[in-house]
């Protein structure tokens, strides 16, 4: 077993995250879900089985049956999907929270935008190590000089 503070674990998840964000939109899928259950009985009971059926048959077919990007994006989809446990729902009620869902951005937009947040304000400080480093050796050209 692996030190849970080992790096490769972080650079695993980034990874997966930035494979499912380049694999297809979640939105996209759960949206399509929420389509096929308000097109296929929609006042029959939604239960957690089905919830779990449809992430991977979705997954499956969007990435190929048993691939590690689709067992990622079902995972993904699932952790979008709310849990049905023993209420009782429709299929067209969970479609409604699905579509709710579906405008929300995801967890791996989230990380996207803040990976990109974070290179924006690494590239914006550079130049000023740099600003400031020229500083450094003018003052340094200037003591020398006067000396």
């Amino acid at each position: 077993m692996s030190d849970p503070t080992d790096l490769s674990q972080p650079d695993e998840a980034l990874r997966q995250t930035r494979a499912i964000e380049e694999a297809g939109d979640l939105r996209q899928l759960l949206a399509r879900i929420a389509d096929r259950l308000t097109e296929n009985l929609p006042d029959a009971a939604m239960r957690d089985v089905n919830r779990l059926a449809y992430a991977r048959d979705y997954a499956e077919n969007e990435h190929g049956r048993s691939t590690d990007l689709a067992r990622a994006v079902e995972r993904a989809l699932l952790r979008q999907m709310p849990r049905i446990d023993d209420r009782a729902i429709t299929r067209g009620e969970y479609a409604l929270l699905l579509r709710a869902r579906a405008g929300r951005t995801t967890r791996a937009e989230r990380v996207a935008e803040l990976q990109r947040e974070a290179a924006q304000a690494y590239t914006a400080a550079r130049p000023r190590e740099d600003q400031a480093l020229a500083a450094v050796v003018c003052a340094r050209i200037d003591g020398n000089a006067s000396a």
